[in-house]
């Protein structure tokens, strides 16, 4: 007991002790575990000598850098990433803090404040190199986000931040509402980040863009290092919310009427559309795998709308036994041109978890029209990378680059086995323009951005404070952070997964034989189609109305099937 008391008390004399350096006008963070100061200059001028102010927050009084007493200004010789400057700060009282500054040229994030899985009130100071003493303070509610990634045993968190204030950070969207991942079950850290500027690069607009030219169907983010509660934390991704301002569909209106709906698969449970929807709850947040994203009940009105959604998965699903009649009236309900690019994605980054789950699906306004679009989430687990963070061992693992994946939902299946609208021909003419030279999926492309990530954390130091803090932590399952290695092995993945793709041609995954054996089991739960004028009961009772159908066993044609 009194080695605990002892311990709390040193711990808050330590926090009462830690001095805030400011260096060329911006906050360096202090990191009590390691006592180290981390500063921010521009990138342009690490290699060089750096002439910078610095200066001390009140009740500190003396501050001396490698043996030199500092009055405002000092010149830190040859900064890089391995620069270490020795520095001694003391208070009014004569109490000392000894450590280190270093420098990075990434962005910086201090998060002050107790948080966890409900919203706390805190504070984001966000420190951007290029912008010479223009710190971004701001105040806001924070908590940590993410479901399997977010249990107890869960150590480097992800964070939701709603601030006070809409406010503008990079190039991106002006807004309060902002994340933070951690890239917690991916030891590059950065293949979220990476394999969505690649869809951003490649993807369609969604098909109300001229309505909406802004709309998006994909985040922006930067790479950043973040503190917490003078804690190092290491290298997150900064990065817009995908939600209704982001897509821009159509608000509920002054009436409550309700116009865009925006749902997203977070389970396997149900979301491959293969099976029909029959019960639905609009006060609820949840319908089988599927969470309602816009309007959520009692935040954005009354109730949300599930019935967008249901009608789709059930009429997609008949259309299914109709070639004919899907020709004619899939495009009612998909958004074709997203769908070519969204497999292509998925095939060409061997996205694992992103099939279904990780999907979101979005209606413009469903007073118009019940089309579909999608848009993709949580893309670590690709480029090699999979569950549990194990890397390729054998050629028939899932990571392995002869390793093929796609989206196993009904419409896109069926497209694939009819060629309807000419789809397939479609996604290899689609996918030869994005191979060519210097085109988003060519080798050298991917190979080039990954490449410019990897200098930009290893340039800046942060790959090494990232490696010293998590490397071998639980959060990944005890692997090892080895960035060098790491970036070898995705270089050496996108080569080999492209070629194997370009050998196979698109669809890379549905043979007849695999389309046939699918197709076999939705057969099992059968749906029988609003065209069908033959259903009667087993006891010989004729259906006239598909409302009239129940759970059940029916004769369709004179044979039985299930509904």
């Amino acid at each position: 007991m009194k080695k605990n008391i002892l311990s709390f008390l040193l711990s808050v004399i330590a926090l009462t002790l830690q001095a805030q350096i400011y260096v060329n006008g911006h906050i360096a963070p202090f990191d009590s575990k390691t006592n180290t100061w981390l500063a921010t200059i521009a990138e342009n001028q690490f290699g060089k000598d750096n002439q910078l102010p610095v200066s001390l927050q009140d009740g500190w009084n003396k501050i001396v850098i490698d043996g030199n007493v500092v009055n405002s200004q000092y010149t830190f010789k040859q900064v890089n990433a391995k620069s270490r400057y020795e520095t001694t700060v003391t208070d009014t009282k004569g109490n000392t803090i000894k450590g280190n500054i270093q420098f990075t040229f990434l962005p910086v994030v201090y998060l002050e404040g107790l948080f966890g899985y409900d919203y706390q009130r805190g504070t984001v100071t966000i420190t951007i190199p290029n912008e010479q003493g223009n710190d971004y303070v701001l105040s806001g509610r924070i908590k940590w986000r993410g479901k399997t990634t977010n249990t107890n045993d869960k150590h480097k968190r992800n964070y939701n931040i709603k601030l006070d204030t809409d406010t503008q950070l990079f190039d991106m969207r002006k807004d309060n509402n902002w994340m933070l991942d951690a890239g917690q079950p991916d030891v590059f850290r950065m293949r979220n980040r990476i394999a969505m500027d690649i869809w951003n690069d490649m993807a369609s607009k969604p098909y109300y863009a001229d309505k909406e030219p802004k709309a998006r169907n994909g985040v922006r983010g930067y790479m950043v290092e973040v503190f917490l509660n003078n804690e190092y934390r290491g290298i997150y991704n900064l990065s817009e919310k995908l939600d209704r301002k982001q897509m821009k569909l159509k608000k509920v209106d002054e009436s409550g009427n309700i116009h865009g709906v925006l749902y997203k698969g977070i389970t396997w449970d149900d979301v491959s559309m293969n099976d029909s929807i029959y019960n639905y709850d609009n006060y609820a947040n949840n319908l089988l795998g599927y969470e309602v994203k816009y309007p959520e009940p009692y935040e954005d009105c009354d109730s949300t709308d599930w019935k967008p959604l249901v009608d789709a998965n059930n009429n997609i699903i008949i259309l299914c036994y109709n070639d004919e009649e899907f020709e004619k009236q899939i495009e009612q309900w998909l958004d074709v041109p997203v769908m070519i690019d969204y497999s292509i994605f998925l095939s060409s980054v061997n996205a694992l978890d992103n099939s279904g789950k990780n999907m979101f699906w979005a209606i413009y306004d469903k007073e118009t029209s019940n089309r579909m679009t999608l848009a993709p989430w949580d893309l670590d687990l690709t480029f090699g990378q999979r569950w549990g963070g194990i890397l390729a061992t054998e050629k028939n693992d899932h990571t392995s680059p002869e390793y093929f994946t796609d989206v196993v939902i009904a419409g896109f299946f069926n497209f694939h086995r009819t060629n309807a609208l000419h789809y397939n021909d479609r996604l290899n003419e689609r996918y030869q323009e994005l191979r060519q030279n210097g085109n988003v999926l060519s080798t050298e492309s991917l190979i080039e951005r990954f490449t410019k990530y990897y200098n930009a954390i290893k340039n800046s130091g942060a790959a090494q404070r990232e490696t010293d803090k998590w490397s071998g932590d639980s959060d990944i399952w005890g692997e090892e952070i080895n960035f060098d290695k790491e970036y070898e092995y995705i270089c050496d993945w996108i080569t080999k997964h492209l070629e194997a793709v370009d050998k196979k041609g698109f669809p890379v995954l549905y043979d007849k034989e695999y389309m046939d054996s699918i197709f076999a089991r939705i057969d099992n739960k059968i749906i029988i189609n609003k065209s069908d004028n033959h259903v009667y009961t087993l006891s010989g009772q004729r259906i006239n109305s598909t409302n009239q159908l129940k759970h059940g066993v029916y004769i369709v044609n004179r044979k039985k099937v299930i509904y």
